[in-house]
Parts: C-alpha cells; structure tokens; sequence
C-alpha cells in the first residue's frame, strides 16, 4: 500500500531536480533594440560634418561598448570575441558570438575609399553591388549594398571625410542570439550608426 507513495515521491524530487539545472543565459538588453535612424539620400560626397577617424585608427575593436555589441552582435554579449582586421583591402574590428558570422567594421586603404569611387567602381557597373539603396546615417551619406547580388550578405558603407568612407557588414550566415536574423541590412545599419556616434 506504501508503493504508490514512494513512486511519487520519486516523481517530485525528479521534477525537482530538472527545474534546478542550468538556465538559460540571460539577455542583457530589456527590449531588441530600435532600428537605425536613417535619413534622406545625400549627394555621395557631401560630408558637412567630417568624422575623426583617430580613435577608429588607434583601436576600432573599441567602438562598441557591451550594450551596443549585445544590441548587434549577440544577447548575451558574454562570449563575443572582438578582432583587429589588419590586411588588404581595409583595416579595422571583427567581433563574433562563435560560431556564428563576423559583423566587421573597416576604413579601406586600398581603392575603392569614397562612395564616389565605388559608385563608378567596376563591381557597381557590373550589377555587383545590387541592390544599391542610397540613404544617409548620422547625417552623413551612406549606401546599403550587397557582394554580387547575395542578398544576404549585406554592407553598409558611409562618407566620413572627403577621402574617406568606412564600410560596416556581416560576413556569414548564422547569427545566433542577434536581434537582427531576419533584418540582417538593419542590423549593419545598427552597427554602424553605434559606431559612427562613438566616433563622435
């Protein structure tokens, strides 16, 4: 007569148990972050307010605070990895939540460098870079574009001075624990209006 109560005594403590293992790492933001504030399209080479690129030149894996890299890049933001990128054609920050894609922040220093250089660069002539969404982000003139036509792979790049545009991107497919799966554009453009208002 005394089974029945042993078995489920069993049953809770069990229960018990499997409601004490790990749990799930919590998210660092309260809400998913607001989409970029972008603004009305700019002649690609009007830069009223020039950027200073000497905080992005001496430490770009600086430019994203842990707020702004769990916003981006992954919720929680514990295990993102930031990364110098210092070879041809750009130089600048790699950060990932392994083992999922590269969001990348670069200065190029080997052609094109201008959004007037890429707009008449082979790649635009060829459709390479379609779509091709002229916009502007900080008030300064930016194009949402893309590498031979993969939509997915999507990039951002800004006129900061007169010589000079930076390029924000995501480089592979799986963005675990980011905010932007499903808007993989407005999440570059994210990153980028974080970084250009750090460099502010």
């Amino acid at each position: 007569m005394r089974t029945p109560v042993i078995v489920c005594a069993t049953l809770l403590a069990a229960s018990l148990l499997a409601g004490c293992g790990p749990s799930k790492p919590q998210r660092l933001l309260s809400r998913p972050p607001s989409p970029a504030q972008t603004g009305a399209r700019l002649p690609l080479d009007q830069v009223d307010a020039p950027v200073d690129l000497a905080k992005f030149d001496s430490d770009p894996c600086s430019l994203l605070t842990k707020e702004q890299a769990a916003a981006v890049v992954a919720d929680p933001p514990n295990g993102i990895r930031a990364s110098g990128v210092d070879q041809l054609p750009g130089f600048g920050c790699a950060w990932s939540s392994p083992p999922g894609a590269l969001w990348v922040a670069t200065k190029p220093i080997q052609g094109p460098r201008t959004l007037t250089e890429l707009s008449t660069s082979p790649l635009k002539k060829s459709r390479a870079l379609e779509p091709w969404t002229e916009t502007s982000i900080g008030g300064l003139p930016a194009v949402v574009h893309h590498q031979f036509g993969i939509t997915e792979e999507c990039l951002v790049s800004v006129e900061v001075t007169a010589k000079q545009m930076l390029t924000f991107e995501i480089d592979g497919k799986d963005l675990p624990g980011s905010y932007w799966d499903t808007d993989r554009c407005g999440g570059v453009a994210k990153m980028a209006e974080f970084v250009l208002g750090n460099l502010r």
